[in-house]
């Protein structure tokens, strides 16, 4: 396995660059052997239904009484320009995010329903993107991804049973590009404030006569960011290519990218800021480094007239490091993992049944070390941590006229074990957990216009490897007693029930739902950082989400529309033992858990080839302890971003942004440290260009 990654590493990585070049090769060639073949043209749907089978075992679809909002590729491209994924999602309802060096580009964190990222389930063409052991998923790792996605489903709430980290606030299902697109290319140059800038190219070939088609993309990040020393640069290489059979397809994807950054993480004391807005604790040197490689290769084949198969294999390489100072001395902290599995999926729509049963298994391995610069051959410790996972799904849908009845039982079992560093003696005993979880529902389409649905499911997640080493990095003989039982902290688990509608019309549509979701165990939040800056959590027994969400849009005229994202939600731990003070809380707020968060856009087509739109996103006041001491809390906001876009000829465009229009000072999350509140500051007005070419 060790000479597989390096050549992964050598061929996807180190030579990217080369790969770009090949990429232009490519682009230069293709176009006189793409000619499609009538029956290519006879075979396309066919084709175009197998690539969705890749994607359609773990998303919902329009029977399914699941809450969901569904972005296509059009809708993605409106609003992005190289932002991170965070800035993207948070246009969709229940969002929330900020970013460490405040700016738009490099390391973000979201919230979903004010539950954050770790809880959320990321694949990409149902493969998972969250590190098994953190699961956490690093979009930082791998610049511009979303260039490369041809539809975004948001699952909110436990949604529908899915492939990796456990859906506990939700999940975001991500679909490649298209194979089958007819053939061209495109190149974006993006520059802004703090030296912003972005370049990516593409080229797709379509559907060739020897039934095979391929897609590429590079891209290439920088930028200085909006707090003190807080840049990054980064790149990425996309790429897919695929056999396209009468009634089969076989499809490689993958990409490999790379970033380096100086670090943001510690948030700034309110008295520091209101000296220097953009102030970093972090010195400049106080960088990291990493890179991450993930391919797929993917099969779906029809069976029947009624049924499909489908089938996955997948690596994922991840490599880097970290530094920080431990005055005097610069810490070297560096991760290696390795993680691969595969999956299979049965399809069947017959009559008034469709039926989907899957199974998933996958091994991972994480390497964690510590050295001192600037000797970085000898390592102060090495520690292993090694996580196998199987599980398995039946997913039911039953049609009775307009009603759908729906079932959903996945069953899961989780091992981690943790092979210390060779200087310590002391036993470790690995850790397993079991888990069911079953969802059922009913979704009633009243006309082709309107549906209702009502649903509840239940879901466990087990907890990460910095919930059960209470932030540590390395177990010895000092913390041994602290951390070495790993059933110390308790899988958590939720109950949600879903209810809601859909209304679409030419020119409006409207989903709203409502939901209730009670947690067991909720391993929350508890406003600190480890020495390592990872958030710290514990289990509190009891707590809730309740709340109402809202996604309309209307255009007026064929002039004006109207797009309104917004969640209002009541959030509640039952009893809230405090750390610092030993005291008990109850029916008290979750941290960075506002109660209303409100996006309204309004765009305006002034003529066919010149657009503007107006963002206003409002956030409502959260706390930074679940204490709720008003000594610590976020303020509200109400930010304003404005775009316009002007079309040149027929497939070329230029976009003007202006993120913070009216220059505020903000904050979207923090914590408490040294009594006093210290917040991630927010870029004010800055700008963005954007000039994209079609061929």
């Amino acid at each position: 396995m060790a000479e597989f990654r390096d050549v992964l590493r050598n061929i996807l990585f180190e030579k990217i660059k080369t790969g770009f070049f090949f990429t232009i090769v490519l682009c230069a060639h293709f176009p006189s052997i793409a000619q499609t073949s009538e029956g290519n043209n006879r075979d396309t749907l066919t084709h175009k239904q197998l690539e969705e089978v890749i994607i359609s075992s773990v998303r919902a679809s329009s029977q399914m009484p699941v809450t969901e909002f569904t972005l296509k590729r059009e809708e993605i491209k409106v609003n992005y320009t190289g932002q991170e994924m965070a800035v993207i999602l948070a246009r969709t309802p229940s969002f929330t995010w900020y970013s460490d060096g405040g700016h738009y580009t490099g390391y973000s964190t979201m919230r979903l329903r004010g539950i954050d990222q770790t809880r959320i389930n990321f694949t990409l063409n149902g493969v998972p993107l969250n590190e098994p052991e953190d699961q956490g998923a690093y979009f930082s790792n791998y610049p511009d991804f979303l260039n490369n996605v041809q539809s975004i489903q948001v699952q909110r709430g436990v949604g529908t049973s899915t492939n990796g980290t456990t859906s506990y606030a939700g999940s975001v299902n991500f679909e490649s590009p298209s194979l089958l697109d007819s053939a061209g290319g495109e190149i974006q140059l993006s520059y802004g404030s703090y030296r912003t800038s972005q370049l990516s190219a593409q080229y797709h070939t379509g559907l060739l006569k020897n039934k095979t088609a391929f897609y590429f993309r590079y891209s290439n990040t920088a930028t200085d960011g909006f707090r003190d020393h807080s840049g990054t640069q980064g790149h990425s290489l996309f790429f897919g290519g695929g056999y396209f059979g009468k009634k089969s397809i076989l499809k490689l994807t993958g990409f490999s990218g790379g970033s380096n950054s100086s670090q943001a993480y510690l948030a700034t004391s309110k008295t520091d800021l209101e000296a220097d807005y953009r102030i970093n604790y972090l010195r400049p040197d106080e960088r990291d480094d990493f890179m991450q490689t993930l391919i797929m290769l993917q099969y779906s084949a029809t069976l029947s007239q009624y049924s499909y198969l489908q089938a996955s294999g997948y690596y994922n390489y991840l490599s880097g490091n970290y530094e920080v100072y431990s005055d005097p001395d610069k810490l070297n902290f560096a991760l290696q993992s390795d993680f691969w599995g595969g999956m299979a999926n049965y399809q069947l729509e017959k009559n008034n049944i469709n039926l989907n049963i899957g199974i998933h298994a996958n091994q991972y391995h994480r390497k964690h070390a510590l050295r001192v610069r600037p000797d970085l051959s000898q390592n102060l410790y090495l520690n292993d941590g090694k996580k196998t996972e199987a599980s398995a799904f039946v997913q039911i849908i039953y049609t009775i006229d307009k009603l759908s009845l729906f079932a959903d039982v996945q069953v899961r079992t989780v091992k981690f074990d943790y092979v210390a560093d060779e200087s310590v003696t002391l036993p470790f005993e690995s850790v397993t957990w079991n888990f069911l979880n079953p969802k059922v529902g009913a979704s009633l389409q009243l006309d082709p216009h309107r549906k209702v649905y009502v649903s509840v499911g239940k879901t466990t997640r087990e907890p990460t490897r910095n919930d059960m080493f209470a932030g540590y990095d390395n177990i010895d003989a000092v913390n041994y007693s602290e951390v070495s039982d790993f059933t110390k902290v308790k899988p958590e688990s939720v109950i949600d029930a879903e209810a809601g509608m859909k209304f679409s019309f030419v020119n409006f549509s409207l989903d709203a739902n409502v939901y209730s979701m009670h947690f067991t165990n909720e391993i929350a939040a508890i406003g600190q950082l480890s020495y390592i800056g990872l958030p710290l959590r514990k289990n509190v027994p009891s707590s809730f989400r309740n709340g109402l969400e809202i996604s309309m849009h209307a255009r007026l005229l064929d002039k004006i529309t109207f797009d309104t994202q917004a969640n209002l939600s009541h959030n509640r731990i039952d009893e809230y033992t405090s750390e610092s003070d030993n005291m008990t809380y109850k029916n008290v707020s979750p941290l960075l858990a506002p109660a209303a968060v409100i996006n309204q856009s309004i765009g305006y087509s002034v003529t066919s080839k010149f657009d503007i739109e107006a963002n206003v996103r409002y956030s409502d006041r959260s706390y930074l302890t679940n204490t709720n001491d008003e000594n610590f809390t976020v303020a509200s906001s109400l930010i304003t971003n404005a775009s316009m876009k002007v079309k040149i000829a027929s497939h070329h465009t230029l976009t003007l942004m202006v993120n913070n229009l009216f220059d505020e000072k903000y904050y979207t999350a923090g914590y408490v440290a040294n009594n006093e509140s210290h917040y991630f500051a927010m870029a004010t007005r800055n700008y963005y260009v954007t000039l994209n070419l079609k061929f």
